[in-house]
Order: C-alpha cells, then structure tokens, then sequence
C-alpha cells in the first residue's frame, strides 16, 4: 500500500444510518409550501449524481418517523439501481429504500466518497454482502463493514477532482445537447405544427396518411430466451437493443448491454436496420425515441422507421418525439393497447420535399453536434471508469 495510505471501513469514516416510513403514510402533500422535503427513489435520475429538488413534501408530523438528511449527505440506494449513490443538494427525509452516509469531513472528502461507492471496489462488497432471495436489500451494519484504502486527505480532494472534471465534461455535453434538441423542435413546431411560415395553415401538397404508407417500418426481434448460447456480452458481437438501453443513450444510441451472435441473427431472420434509422418503443415503457449510429438489431419491443431519403431523419425523430402515443390507446393503459399494427398505422404527416430538404438544412448541424457530444461523453465516460478503481486503489499514483 502506497505511503499514507491505510485501509479503513466506512464505518470509521462515516456515519451509515437506514431511512424510515413516515406514519401515517399518506400525510403527504405536492404543494411548494411548507412540509419537508420527501425524497423517493423514483425522484431521481440513474445517472445524476446530486439530487437538487423532489416531488413530493411530508408533513412535520410525518417526517419525524423518518430519517432526516441535510444537503452535503450522501444516500444510497437500497431497491432501484441497487447500491447507486448519490449527493444531496438539499435538506429533506428518506424513506427506507435509501441509505444514508454521512462522511466525517476530518479525514474522508464527500466527493472521493461518492466516486469510491461508485467504484467496483465498492459494488462488488455491497453485492456479497446484499441479502434477499428476490430484491438486494443492504442493512446498515453490514455497509458499514464495506472496507477501502484511504489516503491522506489531499490526495481524496485531488483524485476527486480528476474524476469531477470528466463528469462536468459529460453534465456540460449533456446540457448543450439538450438545448440543441429544443431548438430543433421548436422550429418543427413553429412549421409543422402551427404552420407559421404557411399562414397557420397546412399546404395542399403536404400528405396525411400511415406512417407505412410513406416509411419502411419494421418490428424488432429475440432468439428464443431459453436458448442462452445465442446471447452474449461481448461488444465485438451484434448490437442488439432494448428499452432500456434507449433510456440511456441520448439522442443517438451507438451501443447497448446486450449483444446477439452473429449466427442467431441470420437463424431467425433478425432485422439489421442501418444507421440513421429511428427507433420508437412501443411497449412497456411507450415513446422512447432514438437515432441508431451503425447499424444494430433491436428486441421486438422496439419498432424501426426509415426513409429512403436520410434528410427526413431530423424531421422523421421530431415527429415521433412530438407524438401524442395517448391517442393511440383505446383502453386505460397505453402500454397494452399498442401494438405493432397500431404502430405501421399511426398517423403521419408527409411535407413536400423542398420543405423537409429546408428543415433538413436548419437541423442537421444540430443533431450531428448532438451525435459527436454523445460519443465524446461515452469516450470520457469509459476513461472514468477504467482510471476510477486504479486510482481509488492507489494503483495509479494521482500525483
């Protein structure tokens, strides 16, 4: 172990205490005045790292059952995103689904803290030591055995800015992304939605119809799922994607958390869509909507829309974001009433071509400055990761 070094338990350097259920229950309120801040797993976002606002506020006379907390604190996850952590950005009350690690500043910094529980020296203590048949479940006597190597406190500050600067790197991307994509779909709201340039009217020449009648729509697909050897997880095999994976890309997926062989592909006729197809989830989870970046398969949750000219890409991705997949459904839950069918039949509208070549013109800067963000954010990404557990474990010196 490098000079100065010394291994520790959390619990010699934190204070690690479980969250509690206010009683009565339902003594909540959603109003922004008074109560208590009321902070629930479904709140947060699977990768933010600090928790700046919630939903829902608790009554005082509720709150005292539970577990109070105070910006600066770390919570852990106990359920969703098993043992994720995250830093609060205001005063509140945790429910028992979190954990709560508050760092003693003396010896432990919060922000090498929170890199070292996100760490796999970390994650692979929390899973042995997890209990549950079904669902992890982390007690608080057992995280507060989880051990790690820690270094003078110069040393914490200094790793803990290495690895900051590459997530304000990926936050800044990430945010000039988002305002690239609102200004993309505000002009699409202004000309084919309100028509502005047209006198708040629709041209003659314009087309409504299905969306199959003017696009390739296709339906993704999976090998039989009992039949294990046609999956895998390497990322030289077949990218084939799911609903999850689209709620993690961005605007653009390159990649995904599972992989097809190639041999499962060409067995049961798989559809390889190419790049700069639009994908739209159309199950479960209904209106999730992302540009392919090469090409891939996808799981038959996920249905493909191509056109045979690549300029209605950016139009084609700010109508299905803008779509309102409600109509769609005709019974209370959406997730059930749509269905491929539903899916090649919706409505589509169909602008003339010098107006998508015009829009085309407009966007296409901004959705390619989207796409290169994404893959440098994922670049960053991955360099965090791989330097995140050598430096935490003083194999990598940080200066």
């Amino acid at each position: 172990m490098r000079k100065g070094w010394k291994e520790v338990t959390l619990n010699d350097v934190c204070d690690v205490c479980r969250g509690g259920s206010p009683r009565p229950i339902m003594k909540f309120i959603t109003e922004n005045k008074g109560g208590i801040n009321w902070i629930k797993i479904g709140d947060v976002a699977e990768d933010d790292k600090y928790i700046t606002h919630t939903n829902e506020k608790i009554i005082p006379e509720g709150a005292k059952f539970s577990r109070e907390v105070k910006a600066g604190d770390l919570i852990l996850s106990n359920s969703m995103s098993f043992g994720r952590p995250y830093i609060l950005e205001l005063d509140g009350c945790i429910h028992d689904g979190w954990l709560r690690i508050r760092n003693k500043e003396d010896v432990l910094d919060k922000e090498f803290l929170y890199y070292f529980l996100c760490s796999s020296l970390a994650q692979n203590q929390f899973y042995s030591v997890a209990t549950g048949s079904v669902v992890n479940n982390l007690k608080s006597d057992t995280v507060k055995t989880v051990k790690l190597k820690l270094p003078p406190l110069s040393i914490q500050i200094y790793i803990a800015k290495i690895l900051g600067n590459i997530d304000e790197k990926i936050t800044l991307n990430t945010q000039i992304n988002h305002h690239l994509e609102q200004m993309a779909q505000a002009i699409f709201k202004s000309w084919f939605v309100d028509f502005e340039p047209w006198g708040g009217i629709m041209p003659d020449d314009w087309q409504l119809g299905k969306a199959e009648d003017f696009l390739d729509v296709s339906i993704g697909k999976t090998p039989p799922r009992k039949e294990p050897q046609w999956f895998t997880t390497n990322p030289k095999d077949v990218v084939w994607v799911s609903i999850s994976d689209m709620g993690k890309c961005g605007m653009f997926i390159s990649d995904s958390s599972e992989y097809l062989t190639a041999e499962s592909v060409e067995r049961f006729n798989i559809k390889v869509i190419p790049s700069g197809t639009v994908l739209l989830s159309f199950k479960l989870t209904v209106g999730r909507i992302v540009i392919t970046n090469g090409k891939m398969t996808t799981n038959e949750a996920i249905a493909h829309f191509k056109h045979s000219k690549d300029m209605v890409t950016e139009y084609l991705f700010c109508y299905l974001k803008s779509f309102d997949y409600q109509a769609l459904g005709n019974t209370s839950s959406i997730a059930t009433a749509v269905n491929s069918k539903t899916i090649k039949a919706m409505p589509f509208l169909m602008p003339d071509e010098k107006s998508l070549k015009k829009f085309h013109t407009f966007t296409a800067s901004f959705f390619e400055h989207i796409r290169v963000n994404l893959e440098e954010s994922a670049r960053l990404a991955a360099l965090r990761d791989t330097l995140l557990p050598r430096l935490m474990s003083g194999a990598l010196q940080a200066k």
